[in-house]
């Protein structure tokens, strides 16, 4: 504990795997665990992007990084992840970040059945899949952290949001509920919601300058976060020193909650 309190952020001995690391938020998350000594698997869909994207990490974190491609929406898919990254961290895991995520906007109307099954099978089923597939990695590692990387819109929404506050709303559901699960293993369990951000996921908000405004207008701070903004959530909820806070959510929203 005291270890902790001098250098709570110091990830030199904790692996760590970071589920849609390759771009976004996830990436800004797994740079972050190794600027702070962590070893991490980044993932991608595409397994061509995730070697990419680890390799670039690798190259200025003294190799610490290596990258797998995975469906997470598909059980051999993410079994095979595990697998991979039981190799390449000695059957143990203490931290495990899902930041994987995909958002149709559509009013309810014109959500087809297909596009609600595309959404709930990455942002919900997805979550279940890699968090089911973790566990024995992690409950094998000294300490265990599962971060899963909401939504504010997991408790609140917007128009054309049906498939995605509902499958973020899963998902906090699923983070609260293997908190209890998972207590007696040392693991803790929690949620980050991030707000808007400068992300690939709101390229069509900020592709329009009025809806852009708009959106601004419900955030206090007044604009998009940047991804290096949501880190210090990322750090401590990863780290041995956050071992009494589990089922929580931390909310990195710019003020949009307080509203």
């Amino acid at each position: 504990m005291e270890k902790n309190a001098r250098s709570p952020f110091d990830f030199r001995n904790a692996t760590a795997l970071v589920v849609g690391g390759s771009t976004g938020l996830g990436f800004a998350m797994a740079e972050g665990l190794l600027a702070h000594g962590g070893r991490v698997c980044l993932t991608s869909r595409s397994e061509e992007t995730a070697r990419a994207r680890a390799a670039e990490l690798a190259g200025r974190f003294d190799g610490r990084c290596c990258g797998f491609g995975v469906d997470i929406g598909d059980e051999g898919s993410v079994a095979r992840l595990m697998d991979a990254v039981a190799g390449a961290f000695g059957g143990a895991l203490n931290i495990v970040i899902n930041s994987a995520g995909i958002n149709i906007r559509n009013p309810i109307e014109n959500v087809s059945l297909e596009e609600w099954n595309a959404v709930q099978r990455v942002n919900s089923t997805g979550g279940f899949l890699v968090a089911r597939g973790a566990f024995p990695l992690l409950r094998n590692a000294p300490w265990g952290r599962l971060i899963h990387v909401t939504s504010i819109f997991s408790s609140r929404s917007y128009p054309h949001r049906a498939s995605y506050a509902a499958s973020k709303g899963a998902l906090m559901q699923l983070t609260r509920t293997l908190a209890l699960e998972w207590a007696p293993h040392r693991i803790t369990v929690n949620a980050i919601s991030p707000g808007p951000f400068l992300t690939e996921i709101n390229r069509p908000v900020l592709a329009d300058q009025d809806t852009y405004r708009k959106f601004c207008e419900n955030i206090p701070l007044g604009r998009f976060g940047e991804p290096a903004e949501i880190v210090t959530a990322c750090l401590f909820l990863a780290s041995p020193a956050s071992s009494y806070i589990t089922g929580a959510d931390v909310v990195v929203d710019g003020g949009w909650m307080a509203k």
